[in-house]
Order: C-alpha cells, then sequence, then structure tokens
C-alpha cells in the first residue's frame, strides 16, 4: 500500500515526471458597455491580459509549488505561441520542460475574454488539434519518458484529451513505471478507463467518473 502522507512530507526531496496536454491559456479583461452596430454581439473594451501555461502544463507548475523538481514531457507546435510556451516554462526554476515540437500541429492555446465588472466569460476561443499525435511524435514521447524514469519517484499522467497521451504512450508508461515500482497518478479524460490499468491512483473529477462508469451524476447506467 502506498503512503501518500509520507510521500507529501518528503515531496520536496523529489522529482516527479508530469506527461500530458501542454496548452497556453490567454485571459482578456475588459468591460462592456454597448453593442456593436455591426452585429448583435457586446464589444468589449479591452483593459489587460493575462497569459500563462495552462493543462498540464499548469500541473507541472503547481508540483514545483509544492518545492518538488518537475520533469515534464508534451507537445508544441512550430509557432509563436509554442515558442512562449517554451520560454515560459525554462523559466520556472523547478521544471525542466522535455518537449517534442510537432510542425503539422498548432500549440493547443485557448483565449478567453472576460468582462470582468461582471467575472463573466463572453467568449473562448480555442487553436488546437484535438487527435492523437502520430506514430513518430508517440515514439519520441515515450523515449523521453522512459528516459526520465530512473530520475523520478512517481508519474503524473495529466491527460487534457488533446492528443499526446495516445493509448500507446499511456500503457508504456504506466509498464515501465510498475516494473521500475514507481507510483503512477492519472489525471484521467479518456473514455475506457481500462487504458489505465496497473496506475496507483486514477483521479477523475464527477463528470469524468460518469463517462468512465457509463453512469450519470446521481449513479443511474447511461
Amino acid at each position: 500500500m502506498l503512503d501518500f502522507e509520507k510521500r507529501l512530507q518528503s515531496i520536496g526531496q523529489q522529482t516527479i515526471l508530469c506527461v500530458g496536454d501542454l496548452m497556453l491559456d490567454d485571459f482578456v479583461y475588459g468591460e462592456v458597455g454597448r453593442i456593436s452596430p455591426e452585429a448583435p454581439a457586446p464589444v468589449l473594451a479591452v483593459k489587460r491580459n493575462e497569459v500563462t501555461i495552462g493543462g498540464a502544463g499548469n500541473v507541472a507548475r503547481n508540483i514545483a509549488s509544492l518545492g518538488a523538481r518537475c520533469i515534464f514531457v508534451g507537445l508544441v507546435g512550430e509557432d509563436d505561441a509554442g515558442r512562449e510556451v517554451i520560454a515560459r516554462l525554462q523559466a520556472e526554476q523547478l521544471v525542466e520542460p522535455s518537449l517534442v515540437v510537432d510542425p503539422a500541429r498548432p500549440t493547443t492555446r485557448k483565449m478567453r475574454f472576460v468582462s470582468e465588472h461582471f467575472s463573466t466569460h463572453l467568449l473562448r476561443a480555442d487553436w488546437e488539434h484535438a487527435a492523437p499525435v502520430d506514430a513518430d511524435r508517440e515514439g519520441e514521447l515515450i523515449a523521453r519518458a522512459l528516459a526520465a524514469l530512473p530520475r523520478v519517484g512517481a508519474v503524473v499522467l495529466s491527460d487534457y484529451a488533446k492528443g499526446v497521451l495516445t493509448p500507446g504512450v499511456i500503457r508504456e508508461v504506466i509498464e515501465a513505471a510498475r516494473r521500475a515500482r514507481i507510483p503512477v497518478i492519472v489525471d484521467p479524460k479518456a473514455a475506457d478507463y481500462a487504458v489505465y490499468r496497473g496506475a496507483t491512483v486514477v483521479t477523475p473529477n464527477r463528470r469524468g467518473l460518469g463517462a468512465g462508469s457509463r453512469r450519470d451524476a446521481i449513479g443511474n447506467r447511461a
């Protein structure tokens, strides 16, 4: 049985591998004072914007905020958003990025337009290609993750269904971690939880648990 309390007490001395879907989050804040004369849409008078690393990249930053070192394996496109993500991860002292670059797909980017006064999201624009990576990129991701395993005390698989955590990546990492007796924590997104077999802990939210167990929010079979 894994003693999580003991692990948490020593997390500052740990190195943790995080593998998952990386994205760039851009929040544009402003005030709405009128409707556009061109269309029935609110006009946002922009005051400021905040850009941060999102998705599994945020998980890596949270691991670092607990004092642990994080080796992060993910994927970006060959674009401005990808270069910004790389620069921001490199600036994190406790995060060691090991990123695959795929010129055939964009870096996942989500831009949210927010009415600051009412804290209301008006619109979200996504740049993404939410499909499994190709075989070459899958092989690169697996190689980078397996190369990091001898250096880590735990593995986190952070799945946002953007294509990094293919069944092949998931199985290879879990099986290699099990052979090395390294615990694996999964934040799942797959509809079939069988792909996570062998993980130490799977941590779905209620909606994800309902989808994975084929039941609705109150326990009825879907």
